[in-house]
């Protein structure tokens, strides 16, 4: 099947590039290069350095006439969305929007998009299901959720099948440390390199971490499967989590014995926009996608921190 990767070049989505590479797929991927890198596109796949938000898209996505697409491309950092809604809302709600219409003008069969926990805010019902409330507290969980009905809307006025995958807070090899989002890889990165840590608020903020491999696997899945025409927004998501929330205090502690740090660390303000506990619970992924998390905490962690000092200097600063 001919697939068009957005953000491939980057942490999930040169994941994603590979697998769908190794299962026999034809690969071109889109990335600006902004955070992601050529590295770690596969040899075998087709780089296009090109941004999502801008007019060439869609002649680049129509002349290469894929069967399915994966929208990854995005503005990642909660943060950075509340100090700039604008330009979160442009990156992320005008972007995807971009990339729907050329998909659904190119006549795209399939669109699976990466959404995020982000969309339940501080909805009271915990752990998250696909219908609970929608709360989000930060213009990215906004952006997400907004561009979640626009998948809606392309599925049953333009006939895009779209499906939509809810991911809690992936971590694992080549995420980049040098962003906002990403404490795993943040703490790894610090701790190697000798350098002061700092927990933002109480430290007890608790996410549910997913390892990147196990999201790879939902993304994968997702290919095959079909949903109504007229689901609603809801109906076509699907939460990807492992159903357990580790704060952050504890994940400082773990990677402190996996590396060795004997640091104390700093304390900082709570970013706004923080949730302070976000627990999914996958059990429709796993009923329907036939997917479940494989990686414990406790192995994805290790493989995690293995991967870091191997290749401490590839994000140098």
């Amino acid at each position: 099947m001919k697939i068009l990767v957005t953000g491939g070049a980057g942490f999930i989505g040169g994941h994603l590039s590979a697998a769908l590479v190794a299962a026999g797929h034809s690969v071109t991927v889109v990335d600006n290069l902004s955070s992601g890198r050529r590295e770690f596109v596969p040899c075998s796949a087709t780089l296009v350095e090109a941004d999502v938000t801008s007019s060439e898209f869609g002649v680049i996505l129509s002349s290469f006439a894929p069967e399915a697409v994966y929208h990854l491309a995005a503005q990642i950092s909660v943060s950075l969305s509340a100090r700039d809604p604008g330009f979160d809302a442009q990156e992320n709600i005008c972007g995807g929007l971009n990339v729907l219409s050329a998909a659904a003008d190119a006549g795209v069969r399939k669109f699976i998009i990466a959404s995020s926990g982000a969309v339940y805010g501080t909805s009271p019902e915990i752990p998250f299901s696909e219908t609970s409330p929608k709360c989000p507290v930060s213009p990215y969980g906004i952006a997400k959720y907004s561009l979640e009905h626009y998948c809606r809307y392309f599925a049953q006025y333009r006939g895009l099948h779209t499906t939509v995958l809810r991911l809690g807070n992936v971590y694992g090899p080549r995420q980049n440390p040098l962003g906002e989002a990403g404490v795993v890889a943040i703490f790894l990165q610090r701790m190697l390199e000798g350098k002061p840590v700092e927990i933002h608020g109480t430290g007890e903020q608790a996410k549910d971490y997913v390892y990147v491999t196990d999201v790879v696997d939902a993304m994968v899945k997702a290919l095959d499967v079909e949903l109504p025409p007229d689901a609603e927004a809801d109906a076509r998501a699907f939460n990807i989590g492992t159903g357990n929330a580790w704060p952050v205090n504890d994940i400082f502690q773990r990677l402190s014995k996996l590396t060795g740090y004997t640091q104390q660390p700093l304390s900082g303000p709570l970013r706004e926009g923080d949730q302070m506990m976000a627990k999914l619970d996958a059990r429709k992924a796993r009923e329907v996608l036939g997917w479940s998390p494989k990686v414990t905490w406790e192995e994805g962690l290790a493989l995690t921190a293995q991967w870091f000092k191997e290749n401490l200097s590839l994000f140098a600063r």
